[in-house]
């Protein structure tokens, strides 16, 4: 799994993991706000929390993470969950009774001044829900997605205020994970570029 803060880059080295090592990703914000997207009601529901900076209700999270599960029993990788301890130890028993045991945790570390900027300049595609940087993955945000063609938009909860209320639960809520998982949990210097990062989690994965 991937954890970090807002912007720390989870999707991107995600992408690339899957790419790398052939391992199913997901992440549970895509899957709500796709979910948000559709109108339905668990969609409708977290988006209501989730376009002000808040975490989606740990009831609604694991529901999701049970359902993608289902559909990959042999290798997962979730990009920003667990986010709170109460996910985490949900999560362990789940994985127990799979006999599936979490291999690795990988915490993403970057500073909020890099947030910001990352977050000024990103834009995600609503039909399969790729998240891509201006001036790295398309030029303008006309641009269509690189991955579907679909259109870009700036997701409901880029924003400062928002913004602000994430990083508060990420160090309320988020941050006590890395002593919960203590040494199945690396943390990578994420503010550097992207394939110097993913060079350092290639090497962690690879063992």
């Amino acid at each position: 799994m991937l954890l970090g803060p807002p912007a720390s880059g989870k999707g991107t080295q995600a992408e690339l993991i899957q790419n790398r090592f052939g391992i199913p990703t997901t992440s549970t914000g895509a899957i709500l706000r796709r979910q948000a997207k559709e109108k339905t009601p668990l969609g409708l529901e977290a988006e209501k929390i989730i376009s002000k900076g808040g975490l989606a209700p740990d009831n609604l999270v694991m529901q999701v993470v049970e359902a993608w599960l289902e559909a990959h029993p042999a290798a997962f990788l979730f990009d920003g969950f667990p986010r709170t301890i109460e996910q985490a130890k949900e999560f362990d028993q789940i994985l127990q009774q799979r006999e599936t045991p979490l291999d690795l945790a990988i915490a993403l570390a970057v500073s909020v001044d890099t947030i910001r900027t990352r977050m000024s300049q990103r834009f995600v595609c609503p039909n399969c829900g790729k998240v891509v940087s201006m001036g790295k993955h398309v030029q303008s945000p006309q641009d269509p997605c690189p991955n579907c063609g679909g259109p870009l938009e700036k997701r409901s909860d880029d924003n400062n205020e928002a913004l602000q209320r994430r990083l508060e639960a990420y160090w309320e809520k988020t941050v006590p994970l890395y002593k919960y998982y203590g040494n199945r949990l690396v943390e990578v210097e994420a503010g550097r570029d992207v394939e110097v990062v993913f060079a350092d989690i290639e090497r962690l994965i690879a063992g």
